[in-house]
């Protein structure tokens, strides 16, 4: 058994009821872990429990004490935020909670849909459900309007962006939820991967303004380097990259093409190629 460093649950500043525990997870770089995000004080909420190995499931059982865990709530199906949900449920005989999406992907039985705009009566607290699909479809986040703080799940991250896979990744969708989720006016974002993050309308905007502006750099490499598939454009956006990180940066590429096409800037041939969309000479 590989030692496993215990884990604590980290509270943030001014929020009440609110604190993180960051649990090793298979995740991408330059994140290392998924934070299960515990909301209440002896009765919780777990968001996203990771925990692939039973050491980390241990480690994430010690840093909750003797706390009850009254639910598991995941923001979406991905494995790096899923890992715990069975281990939990099972332990504390908790139901999982996630959007039907959500439910459609995991192996976990989830007991209880959630769907948009739901509200959420918890340690005194009333959480709504947000609905913000573009990462993953079944994604959501947890509004809480009294302290203006938002659990954010993969919306965004305190360091680095958001990978878009398609088809589950849609950048039209996540620029909709993002904007969704800056019109709510969050002080404070809990996001997966990373500490809190305290300028939250500001990093929401600098998200918006990433995506805008790495579109209009792909649809520019498009019109210069004429028909191209996602990965011939890629070292052209980015520039030389390992190879992992190059097959990431295809699935980013490809997720703005189509956006492009999705907007009438660009076309799709067959196999993935993409040409930019000749505007119609005046006659």
């Amino acid at each position: 058994m590989r030692a496993v460093a215990p884990l604590d649950a980290v509270p943030v500043d001014g929020v009440s009821g609110v604190a993180r525990v960051a649990v090793p997870s298979p995740t991408l770089p330059p994140a290392t872990t998924t934070n299960a995000w515990l909301l209440g004080e002896d009765d919780l909420l777990v968001v996203d429990p990771a925990g692939v190995t039973a050491e980390d499931r241990a480690a994430l059982d010690a840093a909750l004490g003797q706390r009850r865990v009254r639910a598991v709530v995941l923001t979406h199906h991905h494995g790096d935020h899923t890992g715990g949900a069975a281990h939990l449920a099972q332990r504390w005989g908790a139901l999982v909670w996630a959007h039907a999406e959500t439910a459609r992907r995991v192996s976990v039985p989830v007991g209880r849909i959630l769907q948009n705009g739901e509200r959420i009566a918890h340690a005194g607290v009333d959480w709504e459900v947000l609905h913000t699909p573009g990462h993953a479809p079944g994604h959501v986040c947890l509004w809480d309007t009294g302290r203006q703080v938002m659990v954010a799940g993969d919306m965004v991250a305190a360091e680095g962006t958001i990978v878009l896979d398609p088809p589950e990744g849609d950048l039209g969708l996540y620029l909709a939820s993002l904007r969704a989720m800056r019109a709510r006016g969050p002080r404070w974002l809990l996001p997966a991967h990373g500490p809190a993050i305290a300028e939250a309308d500001g990093h929401l905007a600098m998200y918006i303004a990433h995506r805008e502006a790495r579109t209009a750099q792909i649809a520019a490499a498009l019109a210069a380097h004429g028909p191209s598939a996602p990965e011939g454009l890629v070292p052209r956006v980015y520039g030389a990259l390992p190879p992992l990180i190059a097959r990431v940066a295809e699935r980013q590429v490809l997720c703005h093409l189509l956006w492009l096409v999705s907007q009438g800037a660009a076309l799709q041939g067959p196999g993935e190629t993409f040409r930019v969309q000749q505007a119609p000479e005046a006659g």
